[in-house]
This record gives C-alpha cells, structure tokens and sequence, in this order.
C-alpha cells in the first residue's frame, strides 16, 4: 500500500540538515509553491516575538524542549513544498544565516589561546551545523567554505521560493549567499520611494534585526542561543505524498482541534482548589469568560491576555525585574503556584483587571488615550493594567499624567525601527513595572518615564523619520489626538467606524487626473501619497462616499450630497474644509507633514 502521511517531531537542525536523520536527505529541497502568499512576517511583529519566545526558553535553562508548531509539507521526489508554515521557515532561515555571519565574525577575532580552545571547537561545530542547514553540500565543501577557498555563492540552497505572489523572489538567495550584513545590504532590493529601513523588503529587515540582535553576543553566548536553536527549538513536520491530502490536512489543522489554552489549563486548576461547592465558582468564571468574550469581540483584551496581565501584576508586587519572561501558564503552575490555590482572591483580582477594560463609567480623557495607546503595541496593556490595579484610586489627572508618559514611549516604538524587546522598550519597562509594584509615586514613574525618552532617544533623529517615512497607522491617530487637544476639541476614536483617509487619493480611476491637478508626476506621487501629512482620520460612511475625490470636492461636500469633510467630527477634516486652497500638492502636504512631526515631537519630548 502506498505510504501516505508521516508526522515527525524535528529539531531545526532536523528539519534542514543533510544528517541521516533529517527531513530533507542529502538531495531535498524545500519549496515555497506558485500558489503560496508573499512573505510578510516583519521584524517588529512576529519576528520580534520570537526573538522573545527564544530568549526567555534559553534564558529559563529548561531542561525540556521548546515547541514552534508545525509544519505541513508536501514530498514529491525530494522535493518538499512548503503547504503549510512559509512563513516561519522562511524566518527560521534568515535567522538562521543572521548567526552563520555572527559566528564566523568571532571566529576571525578569537584567540589562539588554551583557554580559548574548547569555545572555538564548539563554535566551529554550531558553524559546520548551520551551514548543512542552509546549503545542499558534502563535506569537503565545508572545509573548503569555512578555509575561504569556495564561496558561498557557489552553492546550492536547500530552499527555493516560487510564489508568484512574491514580488521579489530573489532576496532569500541573495542573503543565504551573502558573506556579510554589508556585503548583502549591498545587493538586496531596494524599494523605490522608501526612505531608511523602510527602502527594504520584510526578507532584509528580519535578517537584519535577527543580525543587530546576535551582534551583541560573545562567544559563549553566541554558542549557547546556536545550541539552542539548532536542538532544543522542534517543530511538527506532517509530510503528505500527496498534494491534494496535504492541503485537506492543512484545511483540517486550521479549522478544528484548537490545543486547551491558557485559560482552559488554570480554570481547571481553580476549580480543582475551589471546595466541596463548585456553584460559585462556575457562577463567577462563567461571568468573566462572558465578560472577556465581549472586550475580544472589540479586540481589546481577550482572557489568555487578562491572565498575561496578571502574571505582570504579581511581578510587579515581588518587584521583579528580570527580563526574561515566562509562559502564563508556566509562571501559574511552576514559577508561581500560590495564586492558584486561592481561587476566591484570584477571581476579584481578575475582575478588577477585567473593569480597568470597560469604560462605564470612566473618565472620557482616559478613554480617549486609551483608545488612541491600542493603536500602537499592544504590550502597553501589561503596564497599563498594572499601573491601574496598585493606583486606581488615585485622581484622574495623576492617572492622566501616566497613561500620557506612557503613550509617550508606545509612539516612539510605533516611529523607529527598534523592536519591542530592546532594552529601550522591554528592558525598560519590565523595570518600570516594579517600581509601580514597589509602590513608587505616579510622579517618579513619569520623571523616569520621560527622563528615559530624553536619554535614549534623539529628538531631531525622530522629527527626521516623522518627515521622511510613511508612518505607521499608529502615528496618524496620535497625531489626530494632539491637534484635537489644541483645538479643545473631545473627540471618540471608535476604531470600527474610523479609517485612514489619504487626502490625495491613493487609488481610483481619476488618479491620474488627481496626480495632474495636484501638479505631481508619478514618480513624485509615489512619493508623497503616504506622506504624515496627507494621511488623517475620518469617519468610515464619509471615507466611502468621498475617499477618491478631488480635494476641492472632498472639503465641500456636505452630507446633503452624500458627504465630506464639512460632516466630519474629526478635526483635522473639519479645519480643510476652510483651507486657503482648493488644490492639495507637494507643498500642502509638506506643510502638513511639517506641522504633523513638530506637534508629535515636542510632545514626546516636552
């Protein structure tokens, strides 16, 4: 009978290497197929994450595995087609090669010295390793690559990208083959009108972040993450023989059998601790599910992110400042059992934090910063919720000043290009958050908040990038949020009704006559469109009627013919209805993004 589905628990070392033991065989490749989406994992996201989920397995020293999932592949003679799991491949490879480069750098600089051999040995391993990884070769190659006297461009990857969806299908083989991060920024794409990092594609970007992070790394600890990755980090590999049943079981993985969450693994454990009559714990974790089901629907918080919550808040009242993070369900069953075995206090703690989420009641300028903070990273809601559960009590304009730092810190994380987990961010904060358990006044915390800002970042660095780069959806908000403020104008940023309009018009069939009445060629078009200054809010029933308009007719309009900017509640809509001009151009919108990157500017760092 024919053989038709293997399911394989691999180390990554195991998915990609020529060992006997491996996935591939020493003739197999993997391919990414025609019919596959572009790659889009960023840096700042889902990169950043695993950045994280790495970090704090290796920084915990379990003695157990770390699971990445799985990954569903297609063989058809040797050749593996990636159905499932692109995405984090594709990431795993760039990592992959970021620490090729980082070990071969400390191995050009490390001393010949007795103290130095066992190190070096290690590291030429890791080295020997990473390299059967990522290229399809024997073994007298390899001792001819690491002399120098075979380059890399000569060899043959064990990955091959043919998504026709992917525009730029060369950059995995430029990187894999590239000698330094130099060397390789030298010879990736380049996108045209993108200012800075922004001028890459997500391929670099990752790489590039995965490389600045090893950059810091000496050679014990280089050794130690390689070490790690390459045999403790497994993946499920479900191999099919045949296409259409790897597709069925693809369809079949992402629409049933969801694995217990967080939330399932401890009520179970509250339950079991709760005494002889489970009616009032039924009764009071039913209204929380019910409770957190609602603020998930809004995409506020979900229960798994009420209890990463309160894994913060615990934190922060045994003033811990260790920046190496434990799973939730981890730090309740492991780390940090006492909370489960008082079900009644753990219940009230959980719905204090639930209530820190429903605005009845609440402040309105606390519901408008918060509704502008969930543009940005959603960590904010660990220092937020913990900074409401020891300080709830305070007034609203001491809680005004914290909830403003910290909006503070989120928009210069939504501006550069600095990951979350970077010491100016994680590092920082998770520090922060123990001074608010340690019970530090809410004045201390936004002087270090804001002295922080002062130290660690450079105020013109930042109105450069305001006016350079096509900002994040995040930086129009904020921006929308000041200008109110110095209107004196109170305004609802209610995300389901509220989308990013372009000024001048993005798309539509007038586009080139929109681009000839705003005095712009294409190229300069291109340039200008995503600009700070031509992006504002407005309310999503105007955005449909008028989004691809003149200027002139989107600011006349009134809701009596459709609508415009005359019916708009957002200011900034509101203040081009009486602009000087009837015609938006290069100037307008420099003006505006000008006027745009100062306001953000001297708020942050006011």
């Amino acid at each position: 009978m024919a053989k038709n589905i293997d399911a394989k628990l691999k180390n990554i070392q195991g998915i990609f290497s020529n060992s006997q033991d491996s996935v591939l065989g020493r003739k197999g490749v993997y391919i990414i197929p025609d019919y596959q989406r572009a790659y889009n994992w960023k840096f700042n996201e889902q990169c950043d994450k695993l950045w994280q989920d790495i970090e704090a397995f290796i920084e915990n020293d379990r003695n157990d595995a770390y699971f990445f999932g799985s990954i569903i592949i297609n063989n058809d003679h040797e050749k593996l087609f990636v159905i499932d799991g692109q995405q984090r491949m594709t990431t795993f490879l760039l990592l992959l090669k970021a620490l090729l480069i980082r070990i071969n750098s400390i191995l050009q600089s490390i001393s010949d010295d007795e103290d130095s051999e066992l190190i070096k040995e290690a590291l030429v391993n890791r080295q020997r390793e990473i390299i059967y990884c990522l290229y399809s070769i024997d073994e007298d190659d390899v001792a001819s690559v690491i002399k120098g006297s075979k380059a890399l461009s000569e060899l043959s990857l064990k990955y091959m990208n043919q998504s026709i969806n992917e525009e730029y299908l060369q950059e995995t083989r430029i990187i894999l083959h590239g000698r330094t991060l130099e060397d390789i920024e030298s010879k990736v794409a380049k996108i045209k009108y993108k200012q800075n990092d922004n001028k890459y594609t997500n391929f670099f970007r990752n790489f590039k972040f995965f490389a600045t992070k090893l950059d810091s790394f000496d050679s014990t600890a280089i050794n130690r993450f390689a070490k790690a990755l390459l045999k403790e980090c497994q993946v499920i590999i479900v191999i099919s023989y045949q296409t259409e049943e790897a597709i069925e079981i693809f369809n079949s993985l992402n629409s049933t059998g969801m694995p217990l969450a967080d939330a399932d693994i401890l009520s179970a454990k509250l339950y079991s601790n709760y005494g002889v009559d489970k009616t009032g714990f039924n009764s009071s974790w039913g209204e929380i599910i019910k409770a957190t089901n609602k603020l998930g629907s809004q995409k506020i918080s979900t229960i798994d992110d009420i209890l990463n919550q309160y894994m913060y808040i615990l934190r922060a009242k045994k003033a811990d400042r260790d920046s190496s993070l434990p799973g939730v369900r981890r730090y309740f069953t492991d780390l940090n059992r006492n909370p489960l075995e008082n079900p009644v206090a753990f219940i009230a703690d959980v719905e204090k934090i639930i209530g820190f989420w429903q605005d009845e009641g609440s402040f309105r300028e606390l519901i408008t910063l918060k509704q502008v903070l969930f543009q940005h990273s959603n960590n904010f809601r660990f220092y937020y919720a913990t900074y409401l559960f020891f300080n709830n009590d305070e007034p609203n304009e001491t809680k005004l000043a914290f909830v403003n730092a910290l909006l503070k810190l989120f928009a210069l994380l939504s501006i550069t290009e600095i990951g979350y987990s970077s010491a100016k961010f994680r590092g920082f904060l998770i520090s922060l958050n123990a001074d608010i358990g340690s019970g530090v006044t809410t004045d201390r915390i936004v002087r270090k908040i804001e002295n922080h800002i002062q130290r660690a970042f450079d105020k013109e660095a930042i109105h450069r990038v305001l006016i350079e780069s096509s900002p994040d959806n995040a930086v129009v908000f904020l921006n929308e949020y000041l200008f109110a403020r110095e209107m004196g104008v109170q305004i609802d940023f209610d995300t389901t009704k509220t989308e990013i309009e372009h000024i001048m018009p993005a798309s539509g069939r007038n586009l080139s006559s929109v681009r000839e009445d705003a005095d712009m060629t294409e190229d300069e078009f291109k340039q200008y469109v995503n600009k700070l200054g031509n992006k504002i809010l407005l309310e999503g029933s105007i955005n449909a009627a008028i989004s691809n308009d003149w200027f002139k007719v989107k600011k006349q309009k009134s809701i009596h013919e459709k609508s415009g900017y005359k019916d708009s509640l957002f200011p900034i809509a509101k203040s081009l209805t009486s602009y000087h001009k009837d015609t938006w151009q290069k100037e307008d919108i420099d003006k505006a993004t000008s006027a745009a990157a100062k306001r953000i500017t001297a708020y942050i760092f006011n």
